[in-house]
């Protein structure tokens, strides 16, 4: 079967290359991708500002969803028809039918049912070590800041602050549950900020990636409390160790690579609480392109115009 799938050659190049799918091996699936998000980490890829870690030229993508067209003979846990986790911007492409993660039913929108994200933030919020009644301070209200703040509201928090300098952003985390938001890019909302250095938090979230916020968290943190890192910095940053030490803060690398057992899969628990309603993603996703557009789409989701918070590629229509 000839598949189309995305590649960057080299810095902000794309192609779109049509590619041999064979048909699937006796373990494996074959999925139709029909919707995979546009994350941060390809945006990175194709300005090149990770090409120390991941260097092109390469095949990108890993948020998507799929459906199920093929099943190899001895795959017995997944049919055709079922909608399952799908990873590569390619229309077509096999996989391990023992590392699929199957939804419970086909979904009405696959386009805000990607998983990935809600992935991410299930496997951080549990590293958060959250106590009942938890006071936190989310720093940082873009796309994964929000999805935070969904998780985060299911929790029983004693209090939940959102800070940003995007009003709309802040809005979004008011209706998703925060208890209060904070508008950093105004002088009230940064005396407001500083105000909470006399009432500490138990818990402070890094999600805003920027070297002002990193250096700044750990002053509303308590003494003894977590200090959790989930932002991707790109770039080296400076810290006051100093300052950290003496806090004694518990400080969390709540990455997507956190894992300390390997007997509980976050993806499968990223679908349930997608499918249960816990993770909303339809005023997250705001904006939708066609594969034949991959180039406009990767400009703006490195240019992140006003409103924009989540492109989704959408392989069909």
């Amino acid at each position: 079967m000839k598949a189309q799938w995305v590649y960057f050659p080299k810095k902000e190049t794309v192609e779109i290359h049509e590619v041999d799918v064979p048909d699937p091996r006796s373990d494996e699936i074959q999925v139709k991708c029909i919707a995979n998000g546009i994350c941060m980490g390809e945006v990175s890829l194709f300005r090149d500002s990770e090409s120390k870690r991941f260097p092109l030229p390469r095949y990108v993508g890993h948020e998507g969803i799929g459906v199920v067209v093929k099943c190899g003979k001895d795959v017995d846990t997944i049919n055709e028809g079922d909608y399952v986790v799908c990873r590569e911007w390619a229309t077509y492409y096999n996989n391990k039918a023992s590392t699929a993660v199957k939804f419970s039913r086909r979904p009405d929108d696959p386009g805000v049912m990607i998983a990935e994200p809600v992935d991410c933030v299930v496997g951080a919020i549990r590293s958060y070590d959250i106590m009942p009644g938890d006071r936190v301070l989310l720093m940082g209200a873009g796309y994964m800041g929000l999805l935070n703040v969904q998780g985060l509201a299911a929790c029983p928090l004693g209090e939940l602050v959102v800070t940003d300098i995007k009003q709309p952003n802040l809005d979004r985390a008011k209706e998703f549950g925060a208890t209060s938001v904070l508008n950093t890019g105004t002088p009230e909302g940064r005396a407001r900020l500083e105000q909470y250095k006399e009432k500490p938090f138990d818990l402070v979230v890094e999600a805003a990636g920027v070297e002002q916020t990193l250096a700044s968290a750990a002053s509303y943190c308590r003494t003894g409390g977590r200090l959790a890192i989930f932002a991707w910095h790109h770039t080296p940053r400076s810290v006051d160790f100093g300052d950290w030490h003496i806090g004694g803060f518990k400080v969390l690398n709540s990455s997507p690579m956190i894992s300390t057992d390997l007997g509980v899969s976050t993806m499968e628990r990223a679908v349930r609480l997608m499918e249960n309603g816990t993770f909303d993603q339809r005023k997250l996703i705001t904006h939708r392109h066609p594969l034949s557009q991959v180039r406009e789409a990767m400009e703006l989701a490195s240019e992140r115009p006003d409103g924009y918070l989540k492109g989704v590629l959408e392989f069909e229509k």
